[in-house]
């Protein structure tokens, strides 16, 4: 077998085991890893709040043309669910949106009676906590 000779100037310097592009790809795997694993802490931190607030759906005439009758039931009222907003709207026609809202459990338990109540109107001045 021949033997080549290598010139040491043509070929490129041996690379060390951690250049930069390899530094990057192993820091960014490591921090992935770490959010991964602090996202189960996450999400108990998260379920728990879960537990303080209950959703209640309203109306919304927000950027939209609506006459008074919406605006009135949107600003007022709130309901236990979207088909008994969907139910309760002003007038036939109204094309106001159904949006859900965060309420603190104590208000929505008040509003709603614990769920027995499928509407609650701002105007009926009944002792609850204010909405936030």
């Amino acid at each position: 077998m021949p033997v080549q000779e290598v010139d040491s100037h043509s070929s490129p310097t041996p690379r060390s085991a951690l250049d930069r592009r390899s530094f990057l790809r192993k820091a960014a795997t490591g921090l992935g890893a770490s959010a991964v694993l602090s996202l189960s802490g996450v999400g108990s931190a998260a379920s728990a709040t879960s537990k303080k607030v209950k959703t209640a759906y309203r109306l919304s005439t927000h950027r939209m043309r609506a006459c008074s009758a919406c605006k009135g039931t949107a600003a007022n009222r709130f309901y236990v669910s979207a088909d008994a907003a969907n139910k309760g709207r002003a007038h036939l026609g109204c094309n106001c949106r159904i949006v859900a809202e965060d309420l603190p459990k104590a208000t929505w338990t008040c509003y709603f009676r614990g769920g027995r109540r499928k509407v609650y109107d701002l105007r009926w001045h009944l002792r609850c906590p204010p909405p936030p």
